[in-house]
């Protein structure tokens, strides 16, 4: 059977991502055939946060900004990378999701329509174990990021997060590659719970052993071997 272009793409990038390239190629297949593929524009507003939600989506390129507004307040969870899913969890629960998503750059996104999805996995046994392990994996997550900030030292936290955001996003980190990550130290600084300026005076501290590399809107990660010496176990991807 000829697929279409559009699906085409969609399996390649579920066919390379962290979260779904462990399926076998008949469910790649049927998830890649229920998506559609939209362009959204650096800011555009993906879900506002406790809107009715009938999808869930997968990142091909750029980035989804997960974050949420407390009393003019902003938080950021994470950035979410080429291969990784946004909304699955709230789709089978049928509850609102508290945050927005919001493209960060030119990002396309394939949003898998529900009704047909859900149809999908209560046909396929082995689909459904696989996603009850992402969403395992979620939670793993979300325990990870509260123990991080509650003892880890910000220097820790960030190299973690940032070596996750590479690993979310599919990148090699072998020990001789180098792997350019796009987040402003803003975003970063609100993701891990600390200000600005301390945020930055540890990027320099990085930068100056040679271990990143701090450009406009990008932090390259120039030595990933002393970085994870640095991040410990347990890295996480999102």
């Amino acid at each position: 059977m000829q697929r279409h272009p559009e699906s085409t793409r969609v399996r390649m990038c579920l066919a390379a991502s962290v979260h779904f390239r462990a399926l076998p190629a008949e469910d790649l297949d049927r998830v890649a055939g229920l998506c559609r593929v939209s362009a959204l524009e650096d800011g555009r507003l993906l879900y506002h946060a406790r809107s009715e939600l009938d999808r869930f989506w997968i990142v091909l390129s750029g980035s989804l900004r997960i974050f949420s507004t407390d009393e003019g307040d902003e938080f950021v969870y994470a950035l979410l990378g080429p291969g990784a899913f946004f909304g699955l969890s709230y789709l089978l629960s049928r509850r609102q999701l508290a945050v927005a998503a919001s493209a960060y750059g030119a990002t396309e996104v394939a949003a898998v329509d529900g009704t047909s999805f859900l149809a999908l996995l209560d046909r396929s046994p082995r689909l459904w174990r696989h996603v009850g392990g992402l969403l395992a994996d979620r939670l793993n997550l979300a325990m990870m990021v509260v123990r991080d900030l509650s003892n880890a030292p910000l220097r820790k936290r960030i190299v973690r997060r940032l070596l996750g955001q590479g690993i979310s996003g599919g990148r090699d980190l072998g020990a001789g590659a180098r792997v350019e990550l796009r987040v402003t130290q803003s975003d970063l600084a609100a993701m891990l719970g600390t200000s600005r300026s301390k945020m930055n005076a540890e990027l320099k501290q990085l930068e100056k052993e040679r271990l990143i590399e701090v450009g406009y809107r990008t932090i390259a990660l120039a030595n990933l071997e002393g970085l994870r010496e640095i991040a410990g176990p347990d890295l996480f991807a999102f």
